[in-house]
């Protein structure tokens, strides 16, 4: 605005100034300084010019960075929900696999809701021997939705005395997909008698 006001008044000193008064020297030297002061009114016009073209530019980027904001905003407005449930695979009840790596897809029982998006595994260790093993790693992921993700899970106890150990995991799921789990054994190791042992189940799942 500073600018503005400045030019306005340079170029009406200017029209005021430029007149025809022949060839005398002191006309000479109004007319220098009147070429100076036209360069500089020409400059400035150039940097009103510019200053206009920069705020109309950045008032375009601001209402584009407002609409995304406002479409990430939307985008984010549905709400995740936890439900908590219990469902057990009788083959996942007690692992005690030693030197094995089995595969098992199992089927939930009743179909899952279509918008769910994620399932909790349960990983569940009982360990009741001081001088034996219990190691366990397994992938699980939704039959057919590799690309979703996999959960691994690994796990190495060794010469615990009568512990347990409990954690859960999150598996990506698809609803358009079957309502199956597959459970891949990659690693285990198992001694010290038959109350050492996994469990795997599932326990809630997420909707969103």
């Amino acid at each position: 605005m500073h600018l503005l006001s400045g030019f306005l008044f340079l170029v009406a000193v200017f029209q005021g100034c430029k007149t025809d008064c022949g060839s005398s020297t002191s006309c000479w030297d109004d007319d220098l300084r009147l070429a100076k002061l036209e360069a500089l009114v020409e400059h400035l016009q150039r940097q009103v010019s510019d200053l206009t073209a920069a705020k109309v530019e950045t008032e375009a980027e601001l209402k584009i960075t407002q609409d995304m904001a406002k479409t990430a905003v939307a985008g984010c407005s549905n709400k995740w929900t936890l439900k908590r449930t219990e469902i057990v695979f009788p083959n996942l009840e007690k692992l005690a696999l030693h030197q094995q790596t089995p595969t098992y897809i199992e089927t939930m029982p009743t179909p899952l809701p279509n918008n769910t998006r994620a399932v909790i595994v349960q990983v569940f260790c009982n360990f009741w021997n001081s001088d034996g093993h219990a190691y366990l790693n397994v992938d699980i992921h939704q039959e057919g939705n590799e690309d979703g993700g996999v959960a691994s899970v690994e796990n190495t106890h060794f010469r615990v005395y009568a512990n347990t150990f409990y954690y859960e995991v999150m598996v990506p799921w698809n609803g358009d997909l079957p309502d199956k789990l597959k459970f891949e054994v990659k690693r285990s190791y198992q001694t010290g008698g038959d109350r050492n042992w996994y469990r795997l189940r599932v326990v809630g799942y997420i909707l969103a």
